[in-house]
């Protein structure tokens, strides 16, 4: 039979045994659980930079509200690290398709506004105040949907430049195809450079109108 010092130190080996059990048990667990986050950042960052490469190919509006949605699938994520590196690409990534929406938006409203002034410059032969007044306002709303595509465009190509960046931070966590390659981020970035020095050489002819 056990002595009652032998069922004491039983009992502690046992319970030694059994916080051993847990703490490998615990640490399994949580080991699990960050290898299936991690995946699934994996999986939203490669959704994130496939749904930024449809928004700098073509109309990029309907990338912003699903860039939106990825981005917030991150905020509060158990693994940190890869965590907060994922939402910084995906707020820049949802940056940079909203400018790119937002610039595709304002091009139209320039060259319409152009055009409406162009077309008003066709009918000199109807000079009067009121033509006088009209020309001077459509050459202001010229004036004023080229600032707004300018300071977009800007704004587009500074994202872009700081994309990388991110790119970076996110680099240990998610493979390298998973993310935009540098090689597409200079071409978008060129893209918006000759977007703004066309639309500069359009507003310069608009320019030397006069009424």
């Amino acid at each position: 039979m056990f002595s009652k010092k032998n069922l004491i130190a039983l009992g502690a080996l046992s319970l030694a045994a059994l916080v051993i059990v847990i703490f490998i048990a615990t640490n399994l667990i949580i080991g699990h659980r960050k290898k299936v986050e991690d995946s699934r950042i994996a999986l939203v960052v490669a959704d994130a930079t496939l749904e930024l490469r449809k928004a700098l190919a073509g109309p990029a509006t309907a990338s912003v509200a699903k860039l939106d949605e990825l981005a917030q699938s991150v905020k509060g994520s158990p693994n940190p690290a890869a965590g907060s590196a994922a939402e910084a690409y995906l707020l820049g990534a949802r940056g940079i398709a909203r400018q790119r929406a937002e610039s595709e938006r304002l091009s139209r409203e320039a060259a319409a506004a152009r055009n409406a002034l162009a077309g008003h410059m066709a009918r000199a032969e109807r000079r009067s105040t009121t033509w006088f007044h009209g020309a001077t306002e459509l050459k202001r709303r010229v004036e004023a949907s080229h600032a707004d595509l300018a300071r977009t465009l800007k704004t587009l190509d500074d994202l872009l430049y700081g994309l990388p960046d991110a790119e970076k931070r996110l680099a240990p966590h998610v493979a390298a195809a998973a993310l935009l390659e540098q090689r597409e981020i200079d071409a978008a970035r060129a893209r918006a450079q000759d977007e703004s020095q066309r639309a500069a050489s359009e507003l310069e002819k608009v320019r030397r109108i006069t009424p």
